[in-house]
């Protein structure tokens, strides 16, 4: 029988190579869109998101199997990879330590093993810019389900007020969305229309919120590329225009954005004057400190924890007592104790993973944050906003950024889709950065 998929004439040898890529792109697509309709809620471990972890893993392995489990082998890739896999069992071997609820530990360690999965993923399936521009698309469109879903359950599902579900109708992915459609609508000029309108509806929505994080996490993504493209100016003595549209322009979106927000939810005006200038402005702030000091207390009254650390769903004391002006804040009924991993995302490692292996875990991400850098450099050199295949490295680095700068916000290792996403813009950083810039180099826009 002839195939009639491929031209006449084309090797079988070179239609098997074609068919397994598709396979690999379709199943990095599943992993990609399994935790599109994640929520967040009390209902935390319905049927619906055992599904989706179920969909997930099964993708998942039968990738690896495509794939037979090429593992990074040198440099950075192999640094992440088996820095990571320490990361996770020297935590399993605390819990164990521990005796951890079961239940706990798989809470915790599930969106950690997320982010290697999505590491893998883009390892495998990103080297060559055809695919990567698939799967990016892929993730976008996985980011957009997730805003729209998220805000219907917070609103429709949870039946509770907007004071009550200001962190329910945040879709994890927001950061990611805010970097992705500026870069689309200021810089690759792509869509404009729809990354306007994207753009406008996820600040009117964390407008409603009345929740600062993700604005912080824009400002870190800001600064990061500011200091890039300054660093490369001192070179070339001369800035990107769409860098200087994208400040006057973005402030300008902000304001509509504001003003949306304002008109469907009147009161948000006077939550955000509340929480930004009232006495209330830095219980947050402390609330995290809170649990710094009671993770670090913990692992410290361990002998072992230094080596093992105290394992993933290990407990700890929320230390409020030395932070007596919250208390009137937080109430009576106030936990004094907790196991999720906080929302300072730098403390955890050093918890789960003890003071050996746990800074390893951090460098690892550092190190993508350093390449992240220098990828951003080269690519601001290449002048190379406007190509299409280097609009995966764009949302990489900058999605990246974003979820590297919400860990001093709302820790991503909480929140599944954050964590499986973070991995999968590190693994498109370490697969492609050091692949495609050279042939971006000496293109234009």
């Amino acid at each position: 029988m002839v195939s009639t998929r491929y031209p006449a004439g084309i090797p079988v040898e070179q239609q098997a190579t074609h068919r397994i890529s598709r396979q690999k792109r379709i199943l990095a697509i599943v992993v990609v869109i399994s935790f599109a309709l994640d929520f967040k809620g009390a209902v935390g471990g319905s049927l619906i998101q055992f599904l989706m972890g179920g969909l997930n893993t099964a993708a998942f392995l039968v990738l690896a199997a495509t794939c037979r489990m090429a593992l990074p082998r040198k440099g950075l890739g192999a640094f992440v990879f088996w820095g990571w896999v320490a990361f996770l069992v020297t935590g399993t071997l605390g819990a164990f330590v521990n005796v951890t609820p079961f239940d706990q530990y798989i809470r915790i360690v599930y969106p950690f093993t997320l982010l290697l999965e999505g590491f893998l993923v883009a390892w495998w399936t990103m080297r060559n810019s055809h695919d990567a521009i698939t799967i990016v698309s892929a993730m976008m469109s996985a980011a957009v389900v997730s805003l729209f879903f998220t805000l219907a359950w917070g609103f429709y599902f949870t039946e509770q007020g907007v004071e009550q579900i200001r962190y329910q109708i945040l879709s994890p992915l927001i950061p990611l969305l805010i970097v992705a459609t500026g870069y689309d609508l200021f810089f690759a000029r792509r869509r404009r229309l729809w990354s306007l309108v994207l753009l406008v509806i996820t600040l009117g929505v964390i407008a409603i919120s009345v929740t600062r994080g993700p604005l912080l996490v824009v400002g870190f993504v800001v600064v990061l590329v500011l200091l890039v493209t300054f660093r490369n100016a001192l070179r070339t003595a001369s800035l990107p225009r769409p860098l200087i549209q994208a400040v006057v322009l973005g402030s300008f979106v902000g304001v509509i954005g504001l003003t949306i927000a304002i008109v469907f939810n009147p009161e948000a005006l006077g939550r955000w004057v509340h929480r930004g200038l009232g006495e209330a402005r830095n219980v947050t702030f402390w609330t995290r400190v809170a649990a710094i000091l009671g993770q670090f207390q913990a692992l410290n009254a361990n002998p072992l924890g230094w080596l093992t650390g105290q394992g993933f769903g290990s407990s700890y004391p929320w230390l409020f007592s030395e932070f007596p002006w919250i208390l009137p804040y937080l109430g009576e009924t106030a936990d004094t104790s907790a196991w999720f991993p906080g929302e300072f995302m730098w403390m955890p490692f050093l918890f789960y993973g003890g003071f050996i292996i746990g800074p390893i875990a951090a460098l690892a991400l550092i190190g993508g944050a350093v390449r992240g850098c220098r990828v951003l450099g080269a690519l601001l050199r290449a002048q190379s906003w406007r190509l299409p295949e280097a609009r995966p490295l764009w949302i990489g680095v900058l999605g990246y950024f974003a979820f590297l700068g919400m860990g001093f916000t709302a820790n991503p290792f909480i929140l599944r889709l954050a964590a499986l996403f973070m991995g999968l813009c590190l693994g498109l950083i370490v697969a492609q950065g050091g692949s495609a810039l050279p042939s971006l180099v000496g293109r234009r826009c």
